[in-house]
């Protein structure tokens, strides 16, 4: 059903896209949708609208669109592999779609003069054709609302202008996102936890409207030279759907650092305390079996993905393919104490690394890190362990 939709409104496209350049009627309008509930809509939406009232013609051009009937789309998606496509929509299912979802929309025209309109619209009809609506996704670098800010650089050129800012007190990318992440503390560890080091570089005002948010906000702020006075890009900002964004603010008792901290404090107590052997080694064994997984997700992101913000990720220093041999370690004794050093030292070259590197860690990592340390520590001495 929704190929057909899109189908639908993909030939409607084809018939009218070489009328928009022929009607001084014709509007663009910046469209910013709010934050949905879903890890795939969290962090908003943009689109582009291009309505002719003299046609009775009112579409929206959306570079969000892809197929979950992509074949291994989990794979192509955590390979970076996935293509995202450009989708034509009538403004009303447009506006349907966000009022069921309880998503506010926010209407702001395009101000450009007759030349530059005509050059817009013939570039998103040339974004629309089916050689051209595909392209492959990249969150930092290309997506629905990159697309739209680099259509606008590309038309305007050195005419758009942003307002200068300072290097010093510029957020990183990783910083950009946790804004949206407040209110979902295990997402959040989680998106931490597999964003390597480019998420630490420094994110400008250009580079912040990867976000919808930040996209309407600094375009907002971008004026257009003309010959003879410079005018803003972008008109006021109007509320067509208006519904209140999800609370942001959890209590400290439901982060995800407060809950490890209160888990890495039992898991220490029953080290030392508890001698059941058996108990202690279902526990090892169920931890060791998850840290072997996240090695392999570390190997992957690292060394195996397209993904460039999951490249260069410090976490693979604790987090490393040799976890693979602790299921053997686990009971082969003491003639593999030195993997249970190992495992200690790189824990703790880990800790004293993240002092001195550039990339950020999720507070809720340390206690985590510490939960390995005890546990390799309890494996690598016999007194203990017996």
């Amino acid at each position: 059903m929704k190929k057909s939709c899109f189908l639908i409104f993909f030939i409607i496209h084809i018939l009218i896209s070489q009328t928009w350049s022929q009607t001084s009627s014709t509007e663009i309008y910046l469209l910013t949708c709010d934050p949905g509930t879903e890890s795939y809509s969290m962090y908003g939406h943009s689109a582009l609208r291009v309505a002719d009232t003299s046609r009775n013609l009112d579409l929206v051009y959306n570079w969000g669109v892809f197929d979950f009937s992509t074949p291994n789309f989990n794979y192509q998606f955590a390979k970076g592999r996935l293509d995202y496509m450009l989708g034509v929509y009538s403004y009303d299912n447009f506006l349907k779609e966000y009022a069921f979802t309880k998503r506010s929309v926010y209407s702001q025209v395009v101000n450009l003069d007759e030349t530059d309109m005509l050059r817009l619209l013939i570039m998103i009809n040339e974004n629309a054709k089916p050689e051209n609506r595909n392209y492959r996704y990249d969150f930092f670098m290309d997506n629905c609302a990159t697309r739209i800010r680099d259509i606008f650089e590309t038309i305007l050129g050195e005419d758009l202008t942003y307002p200068d800012e300072s290097i010093e007190t510029l957020p990183t990318y990783r910083e950009r996102l946790n804004e949206f992440l407040a209110a979902y503390p295990w997402l959040h560890l989680g998106i931490d936890l597999l964003i390597g080091s480019p998420g630490d570089d420094k994110c400008d005002l250009r580079g912040s409207m990867f976000l919808p948010d930040w996209l309407q906000r600094n375009l907002s702020l971008a004026t257009v030279k003309s010959s003879t006075a410079n005018y803003p890009l972008l008109g006021p900002v109007e509320t067509v759907l208006l519904f209140d964004r999800p609370d942001m603010k959890i209590p400290f008792y439901k982060e995800a650092w407060f809950i490890l901290s209160i888990i890495m404090l039992g898991i220490l107590i029953i080290t030392f305390r508890l001698r059941n052997r058996l108990f202690q080694n279902l526990f090892d064994l169920i931890l060791f079996i998850v840290l072997i997984l996240l090695s392999f997700l570390m190997v992957f992101t690292n060394f195996l993905t397209e993904h460039v913000a999951m490249g260069l990720n410090f976490n693979i220093i604790w987090l490393n393919p040799l976890w693979l041999v602790s299921i053997y370690a686990l009971f082969a004794g003491d003639k593999f104490k030195w993997f249970w050093r190992t495992q200690i030292g790189l824990s703790l070259i880990f800790m004293i690394l993240i002092t001195l590197i550039k990339q950020s860690i999720n507070p809720a990592i340390i206690p985590v890190v510490l939960i390995v340390i005890i546990r390799a520590y309890y494996r690598s001495m016999p007194e203990l362990s017996d």
